[in-house]
């Protein structure tokens, strides 16, 4: 299965957008999605195994990932193995304060509308200062990426809200 979209991720241009085999350069990891190689991709893994919860599998069908099953105990078991540590599968709720989220403050929540994640996150502002922003045509993170000149416009204008609410609250608390 090969994928130009994973392009994205990378933040590449046209000219240097390749196609990535997802079969043959897949990394076992607690994301089922795979984690690539190097030190970023092993802090994810232990995020993974530590705060983020990843316990959907992929099908290939309803996602561009290949056909992997993949359980909360599968990922229990390979966190125990690779880390020795056991998840703590309610911590995003705990963390991120779950039903309690209006008790926080000062925070975007920014979602691409092309983020295949953006359904978990806030996708609707909570307070004056609880965010949302939703980035049509953005991609997974693709708005605390380095600014590119194929930016969509609505990368570029919700990076400038960003800053804008960002710089407020800095102003407010000093």
């Amino acid at each position: 299965m090969y994928h130009s979209q994973s392009g994205l991720y990378y933040n590449g241009t046209k000219g240097s957008l390749k196609c990535f085999d997802v079969d043959t350069e897949f990394v076992e990891c607690a994301d089922p999605t795979g984690c690539g190689v190097g030190p970023d991709s092993m802090a994810w893994d232990y995020q993974a195994c530590t705060e983020s919860m990843m316990p959907a599998g992929s099908n290939g069908k309803t996602d561009m990932f290949p056909d992997l099953p993949f359980t909360l105990k599968m990922r229990d078991e390979y966190c125990e193995k690779k880390w020795n540590i056991v998840p703590r599968n309610d911590w995003l709720n705990v963390h991120l304060w779950g039903k309690d989220i209006l008790t926080a403050s000062n925070i975007v929540f920014a979602n691409g509308s092309l983020d295949p994640w953006r359904r978990g996150g806030v996708l609707s502002s909570l307070s004056d200062s609880l965010i949302a922003i939703l980035i049509d045509g953005g991609a997974h993170h693709l708005d605390l990426r380095e600014a590119n000149p194929l930016d969509p416009r609505s990368v570029i204008h919700a990076r400038q809200e960003e800053v804008k609410y960002i710089q407020k609250w800095i102003e407010q608390f000093q």
